[in-house]
């Protein structure tokens, strides 16, 4: 943005070459001569009253013909005034003839009374001239000045009027203080114009700043309006700014603008029954110092009208005062989608679990029977003993759904050894795993007893056994090793691998049980989601391998229910290491339903 150069000041600046703004010269107004010259004759009348009064002027005539040349300036400078003459070269040359006559009468007046200081009255159009007008009538100026001086002072020192060393000292001094008034007013002028083209030069910055900003918040408003989220600011007076999105969402719930909408609108919990106390909304948790992502609200009384949102907030400190920042996105599709998602894991499961309990009926009727041989009812027992397993999956298919379970996983605890349960879940993958010629290696390092769910515990060995097979290469191996294990107290807040005993901290006796395997292995940005429910890597989805990505939640929900934990690590196409512990003891305090 250029800013124009107005015209009340001392004229013009002369822009630097090369900043884009044309080169202008010197000018002054009229205005500017009207003050100087008042100026100049109001000072002149106490000197010429004096004179008249005290009967000092010894040359009537040249006195007289100052007084008339100071009424001719006057005339001259007033209408310079009344015609507005503002073209540049004629209000300078107007300004430098007077400043010229302004010199001329000092010298006629100083001739006439040298007593009465007349003399000394030249330095203001010297003075004037030097800050207002160009070079040239500077040079006019201080030269008409310097000549009447030497032509009074010479006249004088001819007729005998003063002795030539009072006409040479009078010469030099007011030569000296001509020049000297002439060269610091010409410099102020230099200076005074360098900073106001340093000025103007900040001031066209400042204004290029100001338009690339403009047309930045111009270019993100317009970006705004077109995403499908809504984007609310709100600043410490309460004004707020809202895109096109925020707006349409304040009109679905019945709110006549944004504003509404976010100060005053009811917000509900996820349930959509709930109201949210004032210190659980959004905007009073961000303010109490809580990091607000992704939080699921409803906004709306029920009904449907009510949408679920997403919501997220930022804190834009500045200067003055904080902004907050809304992000709120409408995640009513994915809701449904889940919702759907979830009533088919539901009828699939039931419909998995009916012909499932008919199968196990007739099982146990078959052990039932006396007549049956040992060979069949171990393979009767394989049978019943698999059957049961997939029906405990099949509610945990229920128990997996992102919605609040139907049916939770109840923990049995009882005293059992995971030596015993290793030794089985290894015996029960082998023939999968020799099929894949990977060789499974058990190594049980421990036969101590552990409060655990012998059903629940199986079932994480064998998600564990399977998954490390499943993900093996062909001709690998799985080791599996049961240990005890110490581990910080949570309560402390200390790593697994820190020194325990030399910080003095408690630490908890446990097992640990370690499958590691010398499969694919995955990135850490693949460990990351690992845990996720229905969540599978790329490549496990490409490898054609079958599951449904619930194993390893589900085992993590398991091991959490004990009171222990499921740590993970892999490194690409070397293997994956899982380490799941459990304490030793039972904690009451832990929640034995798994959802």
């Amino acid at each position: 943005m250029r800013t124009p150069t107005s015209p009340g000041g001392p004229g013009e600046i002369p822009a630097t070459p090369g900043d884009g703004v044309p080169r202008t010269r010197s000018t002054v107004v009229p205005s500017e001569v009207f003050a100087a010259q008042f100026l100049f004759l109001t000072g002149l009348a106490l000197p010429v009253v004096s004179a008249l009064v005290t009967s000092l002027p010894v040359h009537e005539g040249s006195f007289t013909a100052g007084v008339v040349v100071a009424g001719v300036t006057a005339l001259l400078t007033a209408m310079l005034g009344s015609l507005g003459i503002d073209r540049a070269g004629s209000t300078v040359v107007a300004a430098t003839l007077i400043a010229v006559l302004d010199v001329v009468v000092c010298g006629l007046l100083y001739y006439a009374t040298p007593g009465a200081g007349f003399a000394v009255l030249a330095v203001l159009p010297v003075a004037w001239t030097s800050i207002q007008l160009p070079a040239l009538s500077r040079a006019c100026v201080l030269g008409t000045a310097l000549a009447a001086v030497v032509v009074v002072v010479t006249v004088r020192d001819l007729t005998g009027e003063q002795s030539w060393t009072t006409a040479v000292t009078t010469l030099l001094n007011l030569a000296l203080l001509f020049a000297l008034t002439s060269w610091a007013g010409s410099r102020w002028t230099a200076r005074n114009r360098s900073q106001r083209r340093l000025l103007e030069s900040q001031t066209r910055l400042v204004g290029s700043a100001l338009d690339s900003a403009r047309t930045q918040e111009r270019t993100l408003a317009e970006v705004l309006d077109v995403v499908d989220f809504a984007v609310v600011t709100l600043d410490a007076d309460g004004a707020v700014t809202a895109n096109r999105a925020a707006e349409a969402l304040a009109r679905r719930v019945g709110a006549p603008d944004a504003t509404e909408a976010v100060l005053h609108a009811p917000l509900y919990r996820a349930d959509g029954t709930t109201p949210l106390a004032a210190s659980e909304k959004p905007l009073a948790l961000v303010r109490s110092g809580q990091d607000v992502e992704g939080l699921l609200v409803r906004l709306g009384p029920p009904g449907p009208a009510q949408v679920p949102l997403s919501v997220s907030i930022r804190r834009v400190t500045g200067p003055r005062s904080d902004r907050y920042v809304f992000v709120a996105r409408d995640v009513s599709k994915e809701l449904a989608d889940a919702q759907a998602r979830d009533d088919a894991v539901a009828a699939v499961s039931h419909e998995i679990k009916t012909p499932l309990t008919a199968a196990l009926g007739y099982l146990e009727l078959a052990l039932a029977e006396p007549d049956l041989g040992d060979e069949a009812r171990e393979l009767v027992e394989v049978a019943l003993d698999n059957t049961e397993r997939m029906l405990a999956l099949s509610r945990d298919f229920l128990s997996a759904r992102s919605r609040t379970p139907g049916v939770p996983l109840q923990l049995l605890m009882e005293p059992c050894r995971p030596s015993e349960l290793a030794r089985s879940a290894v015996e029960g993958v082998r023939p999968l795993a020799t099929e894949r010629l990977i060789t499974v290696r058990l190594d049980t390092r421990t036969e101590s007893t552990i409060p655990a769910d012998p059903l629940r515990l199986r079932q994480v060995l064998d998600n564990l056994l399977t998954n490390a097979v499943k993900y093996n290469r062909y001709d690998g191996t799985i080791d599996v090793v049961v240990q005890d294990a110490h581990r910080a107290d949570e309560a402390l807040d200390l790593p697994v691998e820190h020194d325990i005993a030399s910080e003095g901290a408690v630490a908890v006796p446990g097992v640990e049980i370690v499958v590691r395997d010398t499969g694919r292995g995955m990135t850490e940005d693949e460990l990351a989601s690992l845990f996720t429910r229905f969540y599978r890597t790329d490549r496990a989805r490409s490898s054609g391998v079958q599951g449904t990505g619930l194993g390893l939640s589900i085992t993590q929900d398991i091991v959490r229910a004990h009171g222990g934990s499921v740590d993970i690590t892999s490194r690409l196409e070397e293997g994956t290491t899982v380490t799941v512990w459990l304490p030793a003891a039972a904690d009451e305090s832990v929640a034995r339903d798994v959802a």
